[in-house]
């Protein structure tokens, strides 16, 4: 049973007004029953998991590991506790190389707010993302389980139960890049494989379920009207216009979820280089677990070498795994690490917070946001007007040309038609958060 919270006073019973930034602060916002009900949730799987797989985890970290699981979960259920009943955040005293930028954030908030930022007080982002951070500390401060990754089962098994899903897609891209010297580039089916694909989330709100069919190409052409906003012709045209050019093409992907979002990440990137709109490819991932799914350098590898396993099963998964090992061997792809992405700072205050991988981003020629809070931290977490145009939202944030690929599971959206809001929320009264709607957005 959740806590009943002592602090009603602090909420305000209403929805989050138009141009503030989104907190639990909000009553009748989804970051107030986030903070309220999925934080705390996701703090209890930890500790459940801990409990469940505890000589599991004693086999694989070390006899002293025995003594740290009851530590660790004692630090949990205090950090449960103190989300709970609003308590001030705290500083990081790990030695992670990320903890200078996260004190320095937390003084910087402390100022604006007028006092030690609070659950649900603060913004959500932060909230969120400090949640996360906390619960990373709690294994770095430990001596045993330093590179414990609480979510590293959650995603195997989700890999695990989208393999026929990830076989019937795999067979479909093996076709088009087999076809490549004869056909034109399956725009129009690409963008709906990378897009929808982020609907496999393990972090999705509870009541909101995926697609029963398990075959992907079906379900996009289900989905095809829940497209709120496509402007994908402006992304492949850019693309083109570099290729025609014979330009070096740097495509960046900003990585969202692993398991099949990943894959169909994958699946993208290779055929972009196949039809000669890609010559590199750095794919942006988490440093630590993050968002339960969020993806993780260890995750890419972990897949393809699953991938393998399937060679008499699904050949076909092998044959795409050997691909991708050799555009890794020969340099057509990268994987990028770092801080910023698992730091709390929307994106337009990127060029100060890390000036180099701003530049770095500005070498691209088309950067690819993917999923839920990569938008919330381009939107810079406010709750715009619907109507209000993608450019300006995005507050100055411009390295690159860059396109984001949606499905909404939060309710903070722009760059929609004058109506349109209106007549999506009289279908369904919660689109704003199942995920059942998308969004492909460009800003040239």
């Amino acid at each position: 049973m959740l806590k009943k919270l002592s602090f009603t006073d602090e909420v305000v019973d209403i929805v989050t007004p138009t141009n503030e930034v989104l907190s639990a602060k909000y009553k009748r916002s989804f970051a107030y029953i986030t903070v309220r009900d999925r934080l705390p949730i996701t703090i209890t799987n930890v500790i459940d998991l801990l409990v469940r797989d505890k000589d599991k985890i004693i086999d694989e970290f070390g006899e002293l590991a025995k003594e740290e699981i009851k530590e660790v979960i004692g630090q949990f259920s205090k950090l449960k506790n103190e989300l709970q009943t609003n308590k001030p955040f705290q500083l990081l005293t790990s030695d992670g190389s990320d903890v200078p930028a996260w004190n320095a954030y937390y003084e910087r908030e402390t100022d604006r707010e007028g006092e030690v930022p609070r659950w649900f007080r603060t913004s959500w982002i932060y909230a969120e993302c400090y949640m996360y951070r906390r619960i990373r500390e709690t294994f770095e401060l430990s001596s045993s389980l330093k590179t414990f990754d609480p979510f590293r089962k959650s995603k195997e098994e989700a890999f695990h139960s989208s393999v026929d899903a990830m076989a019937i897609l795999g067979d479909y891209v093996l076709q088009q890049l087999q076809a490549h010297g004869v056909k034109r580039f399956p725009s129009s089916e690409m963008k709906k494989v990378a897009l929808w694909g982020n609907q496999y989330d393990l972090s999705r709100p509870v009541g909101s379920e995926l697609p029963e069919e398990n075959d992907p190409l079906k379900n996009i052409q289900l989905l095809s009207d829940h497209v709120l906003v496509d402007e994908s012709e402006k992304m492949w045209s850019v693309l083109e216009a570099a290729a025609k050019h014979r330009e070096s093409i740097t495509i960046d992907i900003v990585a969202d979820n692993a398991g099949y979002e990943l894959f169909a990440d994958m699946c993208l990137a290779d055929t972009l280089c196949a039809f000669s709109l890609a010559t590199k490819i750095r794919f942006y991932v988490k440093t630590m677990p993050w968002f339960i799914s969020d993806t993780m350098e260890k995750d890419f590898h972990w897949m393809r070498h699953k991938l393998l396993e399937f060679s008499n099963e699904y050949p076909n998964l092998a044959d795409l795994a050997n691909r991708w090992e050799e555009h890794l061997n020969l340099k057509k792809w990268y994987i990028e690490v770092g801080d910023f992405w698992t730091l709390p700072h929307v994106y337009s205050e990127m060029k100060t917070a890390d000036h180099q991988l701003y530049d770095k981003l500005s070498d691209a020629t088309l950067i690819i946001f993917k999923g839920d809070l990569n938008y919330r931290k381009l939107l810079g977490e406010t709750n715009w007007a619907p109507t209000e145009s993608f450019s300006n939202a995005l507050q100055g944030f411009h390295p690159a040309p860059l396109v984001t690929l949606r499905t909404i599971k939060a309710d903070l959206i722009c760059g929609l038609k004058p109506g349109q809001a209106e007549a999506t929320a009289a279908k369904s009264e919660k689109w704003l958060i199942t995920g059942d709607y998308a969004l492909i957005q460009f800003d040239g």
